[in-house]
């Protein structure tokens, strides 16, 4: 493979997240090129095949495995899974994009990670939010100092989801904050560049045993906080902001999938605004259009570069800050009292 032939991806599951992603890569075939898909029936693969045409459908995720002509994975199932199929094919020597969370535990994430390493494979969590231009302008701007020192963050997540299914079960790694909490996490993560001091949450749970809403509060040095809020029962304003001594940033909407930033002095007034359009992405009738999914493009470019240049884990999502998140959403989960069912009780060292 050299550095300008297309990156050859394939995809293990076929729903919506996957059909998502293999939609982001439509129209950009000069960078990447989805050949194969897998599931556990046959007929589905083939039918998520021709309906993006592509040329090898398997009804297993072994044969996926064992494919010789997929430069890399992407694993779009559900939570419970994202262990042992990383797993799978880290050990085939496969590259791997593995959708966010990485893990449900600290240990798993750490294992995982391990076994990457074990490989001397590409590994990255695909935590999409890292490679918006948003995201990009935000890192500019704080380590600039044109901030100031950051002193708080303010994010909330939440929407109405309660038809959702998955969400609600703790067999299929369900709640909000394994759902939804990692993107006002891993926000709040790259704008500190470093781990807090102490975390703090509060929250309710359903019937099953997952959380539905909860708030983290996360004290970092220099008397800096993040207060970060989720819910699947209802809609937040979906905000974020950071405030320095000199100045805020806010991203006014979706900002897991950030377009917009706006930067204002301590007293509100605007200094500059900044909108970044999507990547325009063809569906299967091959009509160019843009939606928050396209953005799943700018995290595909980014493994390619990363692969190509033979690097083992990417800069802006690297393996100590999947650590570092797990790490996070582990105290988070045990101070809600989420215990997931394929986990013992023994105590795990959280913070250093």
């Amino acid at each position: 493979m050299t550095m300008t032939s297309p990156l050859r991806w394939g995809v293990c599951t076929a729903g919506l997240i996957s059909t998502d992603f293999v939609s982001s890569l439509q129209g950009h075939s000069d960078n990447h090129r989805v050949v194969a898909v897998a599931t556990r029936s046959l007929e589905r693969s083939q039918k998520f095949a021709t309906k993006f045409k592509i040329p090898t459908a398997y009804g297993s995720y072994e044969e996926l495995a064992q494919d010789k002509n997929v430069d890399v994975v992407y694993i779009g199932a559900v939570n419970t899974e994202h262990v042992r199929l990383s797993k799978l094919y880290l050990n085939h020597k496969k590259n791997v994009l593995c959708e966010k969370p990485l893990a449900l535990t600290l240990r798993e994430a750490r294992d995982v990670l391990k076994t990457a390493k074990e490989n001397d494979v590409f590994f990255m969590e695909a935590v999409w939010s890292r490679f918006f231009p948003v995201s990009a302008k935000i890192r500019e701007l704080v380590s600039s100092g044109q901030l100031g020192d950051v002193k708080s963050i303010f994010v909330n997540f939440g929407l109405d989801l309660n038809h959702v299914e998955r969400l609600k079960k703790k067999e299929l790694g369900g709640g909000a904050l394994y759902d939804m909490g990692i993107y006002p996490i891993q926000l709040t993560t790259m704008v500190f560049g470093r781990a807090p001091s102490s975390i703090t949450t509060q929250g309710f749970l359903n019937d099953d045993g997952v959380d539905e809403s909860y708030t983290t509060v996360m004290k970092f040095s220099n008397n800096a906080l993040a207060t970060l809020s989720s819910s699947f029962k209802v809609k937040y304003p979906n905000d974020a902001v950071i405030i320095g001594t000199k100045g805020r940033l806010r991203v006014p909407e979706h900002f897991w999938a950030p377009t917009d930033l706006i930067w204002t002095s301590p007293s509100g007034e605007i200094i500059e605004s900044f909108h970044f359009p999507l990547p325009k992405h063809t569906d299967e009738s091959g009509i160019s259009f843009h939606d928050l999914p396209s953005g799943l493009l700018y995290e595909a470019d980014a493994v390619k570069h990363a692969i190509q240049e033979g690097k083992k884990e990417h800069a802006l999502m690297s393996w100590k800050e999947s650590e570092l998140i797990a790490t996070v959403m582990e105290k988070a989960r045990r101070d809600l009292g989420v215990v997931w069912i394929h986990e013992g009780q023994s105590p795990i060292v959280i913070l250093a």
